[in-house]
């Protein structure tokens, strides 16, 4: 009986990435699924390879939550480090950040960052990837307000967005121009055993 349950969870949990990864393919966001933090150290070094980065700036939240993953970018010579303060992610070409939640009704993320520091790295990059675990992927925005409560009622408050692709701005005559008050570029990696 427990394997079947496993294998509906399973199949849930699948279907929740899908469904998450399927809007934000109209955007131009790639979404990788990786099944540990040494996957996602890989799919991380294969971004920074394509677009020719030097090294990345990382949220302290996620070198914080997932050491597992900064061994493996460290093991793999990935240069990253955590921004000391918001001018160290502006134009940079990649940054990495954690998200509480993702919302697979609207194929967004909610990044919630505790410091002006780790905010800059979502906001100020050219690319950002933003890391998912598969268990933060929640149905619907109902489920996610849990968490932004929880967030927005904590001691000393922080910083909450709502991340949906990149950056998207258009003038009176609708010329769409990227970039402009965010990254240009967006990819998400859904990792099933994050660490």
């Amino acid at each position: 009986m427990a394997i079947a349950q496993e294998a509906v969870a399973s199949e849930q949990i699948a279907a929740l990435v899908a469904r998450f990864a399927a809007r934000l393919e109209p955007l131009n966001v790639r979404v990788e699924r990786a099944v540990d933090s040494a996957g996602a150290a890989a799919f991380l070094t294969s971004v920074a390879a394509e677009i020719a980065a030097p090294g990345f700036v990382v949220s302290s939240e996620l070198t914080g939550a997932a050491p597992a993953l900064m061994d493996a970018l460290t093991a793999a010579g990935a240069a990253w480090l955590n921004p000391a303060d918001v001018a160290a992610s502006r134009d940079a070409p990649l940054g990495v950040s954690l998200a509480k939640v993702a919302i697979a009704e609207t194929g967004s993320a909610m990044l919630a960052e505790e410091t002006l520091s780790d905010r800059g790295v979502g906001m100020l990059t050219k690319t950002h990837v933003i890391v998912v675990r598969t268990e933060s992927i929640v149905p619907t925005l109902v489920e996610a307000a849990a968490a932004l409560k929880a967030h927005a009622l904590q001691p000393g408050g922080g910083y909450v967005s709502l991340v949906t692709g990149p950056s998207r701005t258009a003038d009176i005559e609708l010329s769409l121009s990227l970039g402009v008050q965010g990254p240009e570029r967006v990819f998400v990696v859904v990792v099933d055993e994050l660490s």
